[in-house]
């Protein structure tokens, strides 16, 4: 393939990127979205629906690094693949769930699933684009995944109506079934030309050097922080704006829309940030979103209640564009860390310590206010959380110099 070739080439494959991780995560967000579905016939509590996430982020921590691993090893063709097809396979076990247990044990095989996509897209990228849009290209592909939330919210009900919860939970898993194989026959490499992005020598001392773990977990803490602010917005935003602002049910929910939005904006934004205005810079881009996610979290725990919308809405619509929108840059500087070759297994590391601090941390976020009976302690101890992993980022996060 001719190097002009590979130019065009490389936002065909980022848009195959994408939709692998939007068909991922239509089955990851089928759990709950057809869990008024099935909660009456698996009799069900509230908590044991909740469990269900837990199982599929333990399973997705799990295997994460030994995911990474192999993507780096096989390539992202076959780790893809594999990803879908054990995603898909046990999304069709859990439809076929006749109690708690069986559906707590297929949602968690199918988070080691999903675990091998975001390490083998993440390799994707890094091999494809140069440094001045990787971040950029990272923040297009992780929208996937709220794309992926939107699908599920529009054909699983509709699913529903055509084959019952079962069927609609079944054909989640199938379109992963389907799209493994699709994703296999058309991925391509690219050239291995002289300065190429994608150019690796598998004996170059990239290859054999080992990993930059201090600079990895300084990362991971910094971004696991931040992944707890998005996973208590997603989860707690809807209850707070309901028990403390006196908004409906109906539009309390509405608000995960104004997030998820707020956090595709701000994907595809802070990577343009850091691409163009800090030509590829990423620690100064990742400690702004940070100290803003810090004042907005400050702002939601100070806020009166009953405030006026014209004030909330914008303070929501920021909070999903920096604490959902974060993860392109982060994921670029992953990659730059660790060098194309080891980016999977680097990546792997990171997933693992943010998914065991989303697991414990949201349920600490939710005993808190049981616990106090006010969501504003919780939100300013958010903050204070927040400002502690950019702390981190600050002192202990080198980052490689731009090539």
């Amino acid at each position: 393939m001719k190097n002009a070739e590979r130019e065009r080439s490389r936002w065909n494959i980022l848009a195959l990127i994408s939709v692998s991780h939007i068909i991922g995560a239509a089955a990851q967000y089928g759990i709950n979205t057809l869990a008024p579905f099935y909660q009456h016939d698996l009799q069900l509590s509230r908590a044991q629906i909740g469990l269900f996430f837990t199982a599929f982020y333990l399973g997705m921590a799990g295997l994460s690094y030994v995911a990474g691993w192999l993507a780096d090893r096989l390539g992202v063709r076959g780790t893809v693949l594999s990803g879908h097809l054990a995603l898909g396979l046990w999304t069709i076990a859990a439809s076929f769930a006749p109690s708690f247990a069986w559906a707590f044990g297929s949602f968690f095989l199918a988070g080691l699933g999903y675990s091998f996509l975001n390490p083998a897209s993440t390799k994707g990228v890094m091999t494809w684009f140069y440094r001045d849009e990787r971040a950029t290209a990272m923040g297009i592909k992780q929208t996937g995944v709220s794309a992926g939330g939107v699908l599920a919210a529009v054909l699983g009900p509709s699913l529903v109506l055509l084959a019952g919860w079962r069927g609609a939970l079944a054909g989640l898993g199938a379109i992963n079934l389907f799209f493994g194989f699709f994703f296999w026959a058309l991925w391509r490499e690219p050239a291995a030309e002289s300065g190429s992005p994608g150019s690796v020598d598998r004996s170059s001392p990239e290859v054999l050097a080992p990993l930059k773990v201090k600079s990895l977990i300084s990362l991971s803490f910094g971004t696991a922080l931040l992944l707890l602010g998005q996973m208590s917005l997603l989860t707690y935003v809807p209850l707070y704006l309901k028990e403390t602002m006196g908004l409906s049910a109906y539009w309390a929910s509405q608000a995960l829309a104004l997030i998820q939005m707020g956090g595709m904006v701000g994907r595809i934004g802070w990577g343009l940030v850091s691409d163009r205005l800090f030509q590829g810079k990423r620690k100064i881009v990742l400690v702004l979103i940070g100290l803003l996610s810090v004042a907005l979290s400050l702002c939601l725990g100070l806020m009166p209640p009953g405030a006026p919308l014209y004030f909330l809405l914008p303070v929501i619509f920021l909070s999903g564009l920096c604490m959902v929108g974060y993860q392109g840059v982060s994921y670029a500087l992953i990659g730059e860390i660790a060098g194309k070759a080891q980016t999977g297994a680097a990546l792997g590391i990171v997933i693992t310590v943010n998914s065991v601090g989303t697991i414990i941390g949201t349920p600490l976020f939710g005993h808190l206010v049981d616990s106090t009976g006010s969501y504003s302690i919780a939100w300013l101890l958010l903050a204070g959380a927040i400002l502690l992993g950019i702390m981190a980022l600050i002192f202990f996060l080198k980052e490689p110099k731009p090539v």
